[in-house]
């Protein structure tokens, strides 16, 4: 198959429902690969904290950030750079850190750090509704059967499932609440009676709405206490992949405490920012992550284990990932993969979304040469943490979140407060494996 109807497959099947043959022919292309094509996908002023694929077709991406805008983009349009978002009318008054598409695509939930969701009309951008919260809101999750319920994970330790039909300002149901800060929550896709949870300090839960406030399955065991930060369930609803400060990311199955498997390779690091996972491939048989070395990670599920049939290997690891992508130029946050067209979209640090596809993507302007824009990763100098303070002393001013220059392009400031704050927790990693190494001496 040549280059140019490979190109077309690409372009018909982010509009159409996928083939068998399609997806066979995604499947091996992805197997194969040793890194993938991408585009720019611009339009933020800041940082780019939540990115979203709609649900049934992946063909509308919603996102948001430190500009405190929740733009909706049509993906074929984003990555072949026609037309530009639309711009949902409720603006949040602070950083947004979380998107959510109803199960219809009509509405798009948006949480952040203003103690709010706004609920958007995905097709005019008018609000609908807006629901307050009692501390930052850092992720949402909508029920996969019913387009009227969603649940939020708020900094006060709180996991809130609301009706949209409901006023407001009613009481919400309270499924689970912590004195530590909950970072994210997730359906089952298959049996929405059951939540999984990230907690700070108390790692991953699942709970079940018919028992609330009782949580009936904690991931790790009881005593052992991990900071997490994101947790996704497969579309098979058995597994729970999970993230955590400073440690790599996990795999449970749904009915199981013991890890199934544990994914690291050299580089990888995740602990300056808060960051998500997901899974990836049409069977759920890879994992994603965004690290602080600029980087994406993809690793594939051990194929004895990508199954919803197999329940007792536990306890491996995985040292090399399957992919590297390289093109970031600075910390990468947020993954998402949608199945029904094969897109990797990611974000972070940049005002920038990054589209990954196995597939040329043909992008006007772009480099001409595939295979250059295959291996081109956008690299840049890093700053130092003393270039960073001659940077603030030049400016005249710290970091600012004024927006209403309403740039696009890269700021200089932000990426090397980023690349010191790495550097400077790295530093902090050392010298605490250090002092732990000293200890077992003595």
């Amino acid at each position: 198959m040549n280059s140019y109807s490979c190109h077309s497959l690409i372009q018909n099947r982010i509009i159409q429902p996928k083939s068998h043959n399609s997806q066979k022919l995604f499947r091996e292309k992805l197997l194969n690969a040793s890194s993938l094509f991408h585009s720019d996908i611009k339009g933020h002023f800041g940082c780019v904290n939540a990115i979203e694929f709609s649900n049934n077709g992946g063909n509308m991406i919603a996102s948001g950030g430190d500009d405190r805008r929740v733009l909706l983009w049509n993906t074929q349009k984003a990555m072949w750079r026609k037309g530009s978002p639309s711009c949902m009318k409720s603006e949040h008054r602070s950083n947004i850190f979380c998107i959510a598409f109803d199960k219809d695509n009509e509405k798009i939930f948006s949480g952040g750090n203003d103690e709010q969701v706004f609920v958007h009309d995905a097709a005019t951008g008018n609000p609908v509704d807006n629901f307050m919260h009692e501390d930052a809101v850092y992720g949402l999750s909508t029920d996969p059967n019913n387009p009227h319920v969603f649940a939020s994970a708020c900094d006060d330790g709180r996991i809130l499932i609301y009706d949209i039909r409901e006023p407001a300002d009613s009481e919400p149901f309270c499924l689970a609440n912590y004195v530590s800060s909950m970072h994210s929550v997730m359906y089952n896709p298959l049996d929405p009676r059951l939540v999984a949870t990230a907690n700070v300090r108390e790692g991953i839960g699942l709970w079940d709405v018919r028992k609330p406030k009782s949580c009936i399955m904690r991931y790790g065991g009881e005593f052992e206490q991990q900071s997490c930060m994101s947790v996704r369930i497969n579309n098979q609803g058995t597994q729970i992949l999970a993230l955590r400060r400073r440690l790599p990311p996990v795999i449970y199955n749904i009915d199981s405490k013991s890890p199934v498997v544990e994914f690291d390779h050299t580089g990888y690091f995740n602990s300056c920012t808060m960051k998500s996972c997901c899974f990836a491939g049409d069977r759920d048989q890879y994992i994603l992550s965004g690290s602080d070395d600029f980087n994406v990670y993809m690793w594939a599920i051990p194929p004895d284990l990508s199954t919803s049939n197999n329940f007792f290997c536990t306890g491996q690891y995985i040292n090399k990932a399957h992919l590297v992508l390289k093109g970031h130029r600075s910390i990468v946050n947020q993954v998402r993969f949608n199945r029904d067209n094969g897109l990797i979209i990611s974000s972070g640090v940049e005002k920038t979304i990054k589209a990954w596809c196995a597939f040329p993507l043909n992008v006007p302007d772009e480099i001409e040469d595939n295979d250059e824009l295959l291996n081109s990763n956008g690299e840049r100098p890093v700053f130092t943490h003393e270039e960073y303070i001659n940077l603030m002393l030049r400016s005249g001013h710290v970091m600012s979140h004024d927006y209403t220059q309403q740039s696009t392009e890269e700021d200089p400031r932000m990426m090397a407060f980023f690349d010191s704050l790495v550097q400077r927790e790295m530093e902090s990693w050392s010298s605490s494996e250090e002092f732990s190494s000293n200890e077992e001496e003595l």
